[in-house]
């Protein structure tokens, strides 16, 4: 093969080895090639690996769960519940006292507010005003009913981002040592668990956002996404958490 290439690019007339042919012209009664199918679309399957879903009270899951606290120091709402149920740990409600009355708390939670909330009237917009005011004695309430600095804690405010971490950044210049930081606060747990301590019930239909941003836990589309089972519904997903 390599010679006929040489022969071709140097301009080499070849010669056949076969004896002379006559030719005859023909006409053609039909295409020489026949036309070319498009190709079908191929469908890629991509391969999806379905978990399962670990969450309290499997005992696996608790055994993992308390396995990382305190060093993990940051918890989702299902790690809540194990440190809460099986870890010994204390809900720090660190809202003010207004947001617990009003709104509601965890079931056994201890509420130290980090700040004072109270309904003012203002003159110039004519109109109650929510006042809200630093706690100085937040570090000293908190001595007074733990004074144990090895107290297990879990810090917990409306959302994850009011008070919790300036809570906690108090706390642990105080000296304490086994802190936990609730992701979503409230609003988050009452998503998945009533006053009660039990578990929500949001039907058939459940979709999960276990949020992994950084300080809030996403919320839950609950059955809203389908738009089927609202019979089923929890009274939670009916209504939003006022916020303060």
């Amino acid at each position: 093969f390599s010679w006929k290439l040489s022969a071709l690019n140097n301009g080499t007339k070849m010669q056949s080895l076969r004896a002379p042919v006559s030719i005859r012209p023909c006409k053609l009664t039909r295409p020489v090639f026949a036309p070319v199918r498009a190709p079908a679309c191929v469908v890629r399957q991509r391969r999806v690996d379905v978990h399962a879903v670990k969450q309290w009270p499997d005992p696996e899951f608790i055994k993992e769960t308390l396995a990382q606290f305190p060093d993990k120091g940051i918890a989702t709402v299902e790690e809540a519940r194990c440190l809460f149920s099986n870890g010994g740990y204390v809900w720090l409600d660190v809202r003010s006292e207004l947001e617990n009355e009003e709104v509601g708390k965890v079931k056994g939670s201890v509420n130290v507010p980090f700040v004072h909330l109270k309904r003012v009237y203002d003159p110039e917009k004519r109109e109650r005003i929510m006042k809200k005011t630093p706690n100085p004695d937040f570090v000293k309430m908190v001595e007074k009913r733990f004074p144990n600095k090895d107290a297990k804690l879990m810090v917990g405010c409306s959302n994850g981002k009011a008070y919790s971490i300036d809570a906690l950044e108090a706390l642990d210049e105080a000296g304490y040592t086994n802190l936990t930081f609730v992701r979503g606060g409230y609003n988050a747990w009452f998503r998945v668990f009533d006053n009660k301590l039990n578990r929500r019930n949001y039907g058939e239909y459940q979709e999960r956002y276990d949020g992994h941003d950084q300080l809030s836990m996403g919320d839950s589309a609950g059955i809203h996404a389908s738009g089927a089972g609202f019979d089923k519904v929890d009274k939670a997903d009916r209504w939003s958490l006022p916020v303060y």
